[in-house]
């Protein structure tokens, strides 16, 4: 294999070729101009992503951009091939590190008590982390760069407009217009997807005739199928086109395809609604491609002039805009640059990041758990007159609290080479810092000893019953690969809980899917508890399985890895949502999957009752499979229409099942009286004796009154670790009578299991 220099070194020999600017403007057509109804269909692995794309767009600009036609159509497509050839070639060249050490580590013994602390070893070196923070996805969509600038900026905003005329308002609306300017442009391209087509097209080939090679006849002739794409180019500017000839048409119908394709990256100053400080916006983020130019990029890790300046100016009249994405991304970043270059400014830019960052999380948060459950720049006060921390968000619910810290930290250029130091200091900063304030809030707060008040000064008195503080840790910048260094770099004690890492973008998503708090408090739950067990690219890929499978353990697997495709269930849905797409949510995996009325109402009466326990016993509920939702609370609805047929009071009870769902006990009284007393004492009673004769840790149990409208009037919780009780073991004998309910008819050992996997029971979850 190659060394990277001299790959690149070919990259750049292709960039300067004549004509090559029209085989680029082909990629990014092809790989960035994507139908948002089309987005979740898009085998990203076939295209570029933004910041290679961004790669090949640094070199061009380091001279002055070639506009020579090809020499033929063939060679332009050859070009096209021989970049993604080329990216694909360097993707494995920096891949390759990681590859010769990790044939050397898989010789080694690893005892399992090491894991974490080997494979920290391992991983955490700048040679490995350098292709997963290029390679990486952006973790950001487009439209939330732009609703978020204001935000981010509020409190800087009189300095940005008197420096650099940059007025957050204006520059949404300027980012706006040319995005949607060179939306509309793209609608004459006919995009056929054919990256996706193709093996299709060979296989459908190969039916018919098996002996010819068609994935060389592929190679050879549909990527000059791609020019139909272009067809509406080829003829936009010829006239009387009947008193040409043959030859003359395809001279200037040529013509007219390289004039077009670039046509549409440029905007015209006048195809903006006028601006007042339009000439400032382009002075900030445009360039003129030149000889030496942007000459400190040779590599990926180094500074990349066209990722703060991404215009490219042609004349005083034309910009050349190659990807709109680099543009908000630029708005987004490129004035916390500005004034940190300003000696006397940029202290109060740091202070009123921190500010803002706890103002976003705060906001977002507010919408899930309300302003009463969630409180901003709590101090943990331990001694009088001595602040032992603070909580940069406090969320509570029932017996559980989220501890948020944020951050405004960013990844350098010297750690996106691969520095070992500056990777560590710049995860210590983003990550670990909050992590360790975090984790001693989360002592503070169990233990019970410390007071807590709110920025007010006024004390907070917090549940007793809170038996679990999960953690959060945000930061307010889009931190590469912040998922893949969080879960090798992250500093903890063996018996210290993990937290989830976010970027504000990414809480975003989770806020908008997940804005029941019970929902939003399983999911952490679920993914600090698995941290070790799943594996993914971005928090959104989790997010997406979640909605779509549950963040469940596979049973018989010792780990999960979860494919990209999950986080593009997110594409599918949110994408065309915020950019008003009117699109059906039927076949929307999302939005349909785990749909229960009846699972919803029973769980909604549950946090009606507003008791502590309820979170428990809801994160119970939500551990059960679709099948045991559904069967559960037929059981439920059942029983108590069967008292109100016959008058008489029934009950059931669901034993727990080690191997299967539920895991834990359920008893159900349903009462042919109105008196509530009665009902809880019955219930108590049954729920303690069921669980202690089932030898059960966990019993969760429901009533129902007669003339209730509800399915659940009181609730019961028990979590004590089971213990041996000679007096439980005679009144349990002498008061349960009946037998349980199973759920589900039983299963035979030779039957298939039921958790999918296609094995038969016994060989299986029924395993003993």
């Amino acid at each position: 294999m190659r060394e990277i220099k001299e790959i690149i070194e070919e990259i750049k020999k292709l960039i300067y070729s004549n004509g090559y600017i029209y085989s680029l403007c082909m990629i990014l057509l092809e790989d960035f101009y994507v139908n948002p109804e089309k987005l979740h269909e898009i085998a990203h692995k076939e295209r570029l992503s933004t910041k290679e794309a961004s790669l090949l767009l640094g070199f061009l600009i380091q001279d002055n951009i070639n506009f020579t036609h090809p020499k033929s159509p063939e060679v332009l497509i050859h070009m096209k091939q021989k970049t993604y050839e080329l990216m694909e070639e360097l993707h494995h060249s920096f891949m390759l590190p990681f590859f010769t050490k990790l044939e050397k580590e898989i010789k080694k013994e690893h005892k399992k008590e090491n894991y974490r602390k080997d494979r920290k070893e391992f991983f955490c070196k700048g040679d490995l982390l350098t292709e997963p923070i290029f390679y990486s996805g952006t973790g950001v969509y487009d439209f939330q760069y732009l609703e978020f600038l204001e935000y981010k900026y509020k409190y800087d905003s009189k300095w940005l407009f008197e420096n650099k005329k940059f007025d957050l308002i204006e520059t949404k609306n300027i980012v706006s217009q040319i995005k949607n300017n060179l939306q509309e442009k793209s609608k004459c391209i006919r995009f056929y997807s054919l990256k996706e087509r193709v093996p299709q097209i060979v296989k459908e080939l190969k039916k018919k005739n098996p002996d010819e090679d068609w994935e060389k006849h592929s190679k050879d002739t549909l990527p000059m199928m791609e020019l139909y794409q272009y067809v509406e180019l080829f003829f936009q500017d010829i006239d009387d086109k009947e008193k040409l000839s043959i030859e003359k048409i395809r001279e200037l119908g040529w013509e007219s395809f390289y004039k077009g394709i670039i046509d549409l990256f440029v905007i015209k100053r006048s195809d903006l609604i006028e601006n007042l400080n339009i000439d400032e916006f382009f002075n900030n983020f445009s360039i003129v491609p030149q000889k030496n130019l942007n000459s400190q990029f040779s590599s990926i890790g180094d500074y990349n002039l066209i990722n703060s300046h991404p215009i490219i100016k042609l004349d005083d009249e034309k910009y050349f805009i190659p990807i709109p994405f680099l543009l908000f991304e630029a708005v987004y970043e490129s004035p916390f640059y500005w004034m940190m270059n300003d000696e006397k400014y940029k202290s109060q830019a740091g202070k009123n990041r921190g500010n803002v960052g706890e103002e976003i999380a705060l906001d977002f948060l507010i919408k899930v758990f309300g302003s009463d459950r969630a409180l901003r720049s709590v101090k943990v006060v331990t001694k009088k007159g001595h602040d032992d921390t603070d909580i940069d968000v406090l969320c509570v619910l029932g017996s559980k609290a989220l501890c948020v810290q944020i951050k405004s930290k960013r990844l350098t250029e010297l750690a996106r080479k691969g520095d070992d130091v500056a990777l560590k200091t710049d995860f210590q900063k983003a990550v670990q810092d909050a992590y360790n304030q975090g984790i001693v809030s989360r002592g503070k707060i169990l233990e019970k000893k410390a007071r807590f008040f709110d920025e007010n000064g006024r004390e907070i008195a917090l549940s007793e019953e809170i038996d679990e503080v999960y953690l959060m840790a945000i930061t307010t910048e889009n931190y590469p690969s912040l998922v893949h260094q969080s879960n090798i770099m992250l500093e903890k004690e063996e018996d210290e809980p993990f937290p989830i890492v976010l970027t504000i973008f990414d809480l975003e998503l989770l806020v908008h899917y997940l804005s029941d708090p019970y929902d939003f408090l399983y999911y952490i739950k679920q993914r600090t508890a698995l941290m070790d067990y799943f594996k993914a690219d971005e928090e959104m890929v989790f997010l997406g399985y979640h909605l779509d499978q549950k963040l469940w353990k596979i049973p018989n697997a010792d780990d999960c890895i979860i494919e990209s495709d999950f986080g593009q269930l997110i594409d599918r849905n949110y994408y065309p949502l915020k950019a008003g797409l009117d699109i059906s949510d039927s076949g929307d995996a999302i939005k349909q999957r785990w749909k229960d009325e009846n699972f919803d109402q029973l769980c909604n009466e549950l946090k009606n009752l507003n008791k502590a326990k309820i979170t428990d016993i809801l994160f119970h509920l939500f551990d059960l499979s679709g099948e045991a939702r559904k069967e559960i609370v037929d059981f439920i609805i059942k029983t108590k229409q069967k008292t109100a047929s016959n008058g008489k009071s029934q009950h059931f009870s669901l034993p727990p099942d080690n191997n299967n769902s539920p895991s834990f006990g359920i008893t159900y009284v349903s009462l042919n009286t109105n008196d509530e007393n009665k009902l809880r004492s019955r219930l108590l009673v049954l729920c303690q004796a069921r669980k202690y004769k089932s030898k059960s840790d966990v019993w969760i149990g429901f009533g129902s009154l007669k003339d209730s409208t509800n399915i659940i009037d009181c609730v019961a919780f028990n979590d004590a670790k089971w213990e041996y009780d000679a007096e439980l073991e005679k009144t349990s004998e002498t008061l349960l009578k009946s037998k349980f309910m199973r759920i589900g008819k039983k299963i035979g050992r030779n039957d298939k299991c039921p958790c999918g996997s296609g094995f038969k029971y016994k060989k299986c979850c029924g395993r003993n």
